[in-house]
This record gives C-alpha cells, structure tokens and sequence, in this order.
C-alpha cells in the first residue's frame, strides 16, 4: 500500500502542472487576442506601417500636481529612434534632439551635446512609450504576454496585459468595449518606481485612431499634460531635420 501511495504522487504533481500551464497558455491567448483587438481599433495594418509622426499642440508641466508653466510645441518622430522637439512661437525655437546614441539641446546660437547617460534615459522613455512599443515590441518573437486581470476605469472594465521587454515591466490597459488603450504603466529595468500615460480624447487621422490628450505621471505624481491639435502620419522626414544645424 505504501508503494502503491507514493507512485500516485508523482501523477498529482503532474496533472497539477499540467493545469497550471493549460492556465497560463489560456492567458496568453486570451492577452494575444486583446493586443490584436487593440491593434485593429487603432487602425490595424495603417496604425502598424506609421514609420513617422509629426504633431503640434501644447504642453503643461506639473509640479506638486500644480499647473508649473506651458508651451507650444511641434514635435517629429522617426522610427525607430529620431525625435525632434521645438517650443514656442519664435522664429528660432529651443529644440530637443534624439537621433540613436545621440542627442542635444538647442538654444541658439548654444548647442550643447547630451551626455550617454542622458542619451540613454532619453531613448528607455522613447522606446517605452505606447507609440513605439505598440508598433515594435508587442509584435516581437518570443515575447510572452500574460492577461493578468480586469480593471475598472471611469466605470468601464479593461483588460489588463502584462510583458517585459530588455528588463521592462510593462502593463496595458483595453477599453474592453472600444477596445482602445486607456493607459500603459512601465516600469523601467533599474527603476523601483512606475511611470504612466494616459490617453483620452480619440481622434482619426489618416484612418489612424489617434489620442489628442495625454496625462504623464512618474511615481504616481502627474508629470505633465499634453493636448494635441494636429497630428499628421508618414508626411517624409529628412534626416537631417534629427542633426543640429552644425552638422547639416
């Protein structure tokens, strides 16, 4: 009889193994069923070929959740790592620069280069962000996303997808209605804290569902806020407009 107990055990640990992974793979397909919504609404094979994005708008800078100043801006994108932002109404704007291992702070006549350390914070908040990681992470081979749960949002319920990508930990939420994002919470590698954005105020452009407000918090506090007036997908960037002038 005591043989005849212990050789049943190995058969329990195996049939709950086996229901701990048929519970996982259904997550999975139920989070790959999710983000391919997802994708869909926001404009499926025309949201995932943008390779570039320009839009305007304004800027409000928080600080101890107060209102701590604003700007205009006009902000260029090129996957899969060039950005170029301008402020305000002058003729010649303050401009910040992203291109690769690269980066610099214009104020003219002043050019000041960024340090790699900059450089590198720069580029985990561009690659983080919901624009590139929708189009260039959630698409990647290997990657395993995990549906976690649901979350009630401004009383509608959203499903919650969880994945890591080069040490990240990143969560979404989906209307699961519209089947649009809500927000995304990262959790940079080397970081303790999570950073969020929030997105509201869903427009087309160019067949494209697009969100004209956005909310950024870090560690809970809110960042900023940015309101969107234009945006424009794949208008034909040259590089150059990603090198400050001295390098033209």
């Amino acid at each position: 009889m005591k043989l005849r107990h212990t050789a049943l055990i190995p058969a329990f640990l195996i049939a709950s193994l086996l229901v701990l992974l048929a519970s996982a793979s259904a997550q999975t397909d139920k989070a790959t069923t999710v983000v391919n919504d997802m994708i869909t609404a926001l404009g499926g094979k025309s949201f995932l070929e943008v390779r570039e994005i320009q839009a305007s708008g304004k800027i409000f800078g928080f600080k101890n959740d107060r209102m701590a100043g604003s700007d205009v801006f006009v902000d260029y994108v090129k996957f899969p790592d060039k950005r170029r932002t301008e402020y305000g109404t002058y003729r010649i704007k303050p401009t910040e620069i992203i291109n690769g291992d690269n980066a610099w702070g214009i104020d003219l006549p002043k050019i000041e280069a960024k340090t790699p350390a900059d450089v590198k914070t720069l580029q985990a908040g561009f690659k983080t962000g919901f624009q590139y990681v929708a189009r260039f992470v959630l698409n990647r081979p290997g990657l395993a996303l995990q549906h976690v749960g649901t979350e009630l949002i401004s009383y509608r319920s959203h499903d919650v997808i969880e994945f890591r990508d080069s040490g990240n930990l990143l969560r979404l939420f989906v209307d699961q209605q519209s089947h649009l994002p809500s927000k995304i919470q990262v959790r940079r590698s080397g970081e303790t804290f999570i950073r969020e954005e929030q997105f509201a105020n869903w427009h087309d452009f160019q067949g494209i569902r697009t969100a004209l407000f956005i909310i950024r918090f870090k560690d809970g506090e809110r960042e900023r806020e940015i309101r969107y007036d234009n945006v424009s997908y794949n208008p034909g960037m040259a590089d150059s407009q990603f090198s400050p002038p001295a390098a033209r």
